[in-house]
């Protein structure tokens, strides 16, 4: 007999993926509602309901697992945020808008997310450089979106962009937690209009620029 040997229809490399799909979904759940410090091996193979042994199939610690946790929220803040934009007619603004409600579905909808995203990130050794670098690249994103005719790798466009991706992050925070209550269409008409602010301010100092 030749080729890869199969139980339950599954061969041994399905057979992997589905375990390391049941421990990211399991260090979701411990990340998004116990935190990062509470989320152990011990635990995300309790949740997975699978033997500890298994973890090391996919993962060398568990900070790999939260990075992993991290970074799949992150792709699907990224993916429908450019699908967002992309299926949004009109100017900067309404596309910037779309990507900010993209945002708030998934950060105020899945509060789990939320919590990994603005909150547990900020406090973690293992994942404290990759909120930098997404923050980074999420800033040229909004760069980008600015319709000015600065140049979005300007320092003022850049240091605009970051102001504006840490408002973001800290206003989120304060709704996750119940610290301010707000309706969504108004947190985002809200948030969007604090962005376009920051950049009307870049345009007001660094030269002249079309509109929104």
């Amino acid at each position: 007999m030749s080729g890869a040997r199969h139980y339950g229809g599954l061969s041994g490399a399905d057979r992997i993926a589905e375990r390391r799909r049941r421990f990211i979904a399991a260090g979701l759940e411990l990340m998004g509602t116990r935190g990062i410090a509470a989320t152990t091996l011990r635990g995300v193979a309790e949740q997975a309901g699978l033997a500890a042994r298994y973890f090391a199939e996919s993962f060398p610690t568990i900070e790999d697992l939260h990075v992993a946790v991290f970074d799949d929220i992150v792709t699907e803040i990224e993916e429908r945020g450019l699908a967002a934009i992309a299926d949004t007619e009109g100017g900067p603004r309404a596309r910037s808008r779309a990507a900010l409600s993209a945002l708030a579905d998934i950060l105020l909808t899945d509060r789990r997310k939320g919590r990994i995203i603005v909150i547990e990130s900020a406090s973690s050794a293992a994942l404290g450089p990759r909120r930098l670098a997404e923050a980074q690249r999420f800033g040229g994103i909004i760069a980008g979106l600015s319709g000015s005719d600065n140049d979005p790798q300007s320092v003022e466009l850049r240091l605009a962009a970051q102001f504006v991706i840490g408002g973001v992050s800290e206003a989120m925070t304060a709704v996750l937690v119940g610290a301010i209550t707000v309706d969504r269409e108004h947190l985002i008409d809200l948030l969007n209009d604090l962005l376009f602010a920051a950049l009307r301010g870049v345009r007001a100092t660094a030269g002249p620029a079309r509109t929104g």
